[in-house]
């Protein structure tokens, strides 16, 4: 934001999220700016905020996640001495999560692994859910056609779940796109029915919850300490809280804010990298 205000940059034709978004992007797939093809005008607009961008981070000392990555896999690519150095020191490679790797990440891999394909990954393409984040799937796909020897091991059973649930989730994965097949299983009892809520928005979801909760300890004696509600962020509690509240329900957050997010965490940090390099302005 600071590149836009100093360079006259139109935020509304290029908004700062995605060009950062942009620029993220081109170093998850090891591109730089000279490296980009400009099919368009919007996009020549964007490279150049990234090379603006890469000047202004060289002369500040700092490196966001994806220069990381970048530089690391540039380091493997063009240093023989050091890649060398680095395949005999890690025989033996394991990468979990693997269908949350992009691009850069899977160059690193490649470029450690040596001559000796030593090399174990875990993965799920089923669960791959992280492609905003620059994750690509597609590295299974890729693995296999690098890694023609390799052994494939499916792990198709489940242990948690009831056959109720893990039918649903295969009628759900049976519709995903160039999977890589397999069929999970479980010796498990047949459990309870699912029981789908479909609500239009964020309040109304916490309304129904609410009144769930209230209807079974009505029905059924059940008592507060009975009941749990999981959410996948923290953004989603102010509802639930709300329609708990309504109806004089009382409950605890376990969790929230984090602490490295906390305002005099930041402060405190921000502090500490301009002491290392005073060059910093955003720690400024």
């Amino acid at each position: 934001k600071r590149l836009y205000k100093q360079f006259q940059i139109d935020d509304e034709r290029f908004p700062p999220k995605q060009t950062q978004w942009f620029i993220n992007s081109c170093k998850e797939d090891a591109l730089r700016p000279k490296d980009i093809d400009p099919t368009d005008s919007d996009t020549r607009k964007k490279i150049e905020i990234y090379e603006l961008y890469e000047a202004q981070c060289a002369r500040e000392g700092v490196v966001d996640f994806g220069e990381l990555l970048l530089r690391s896999y540039e380091l493997l690519r063009d240093q023989e001495a050091l890649r060398q150095h680095y395949q005999l020191r890690f025989r033996h490679l394991l990468i979990d999560e693997f269908q949350d790797t992009n691009n850069a990440q899977y160059r690193i891999l490649r470029a450690l692994v040596g001559p000796h394909k030593n090399l174990c990954v875990v993965g799920d393409d089923d669960q791959a859910i992280y492609r905003w984040r620059g994750a690509d799937v597609r590295n299974l796909q890729h693995f296999r056609r690098d890694f023609t020897g390799a052994r494939v091991i499916k792990l198709e059973q489940n242990y948690r779940s009831t056959k109720t649930i893990v039918e649903a989730a295969n009628s759900v994965i049976a519709n995903n796109q160039k999977q890589l097949k397999k069929q999970v299983w479980t010796a498990n009892t047949q459990g309870d029915r699912i029981r789908l809520l479909r609500a239009l928005s964020d309040n109304e979801e916490g309304v129904m919850v609410a009144n769930a909760i209230f209807e079974s300890k009505v029905n059924r004696q059940w008592h507060n300490k009975d009941f749990a509600i999981l959410y996948r962020t923290n953004a989603q509690s102010r509802s639930m809280e709300e329609a708990l509240r309504k109806i004089s329900i009382p409950y605890r957050i376990y969790g929230g804010l984090s602490f490295y997010k906390r305002k005099e965490i930041k402060d405190l940090l921000a502090y500490f990298r301009l002491v290392i390099n005073t060059h910093d302005e955003e720690a400024l």
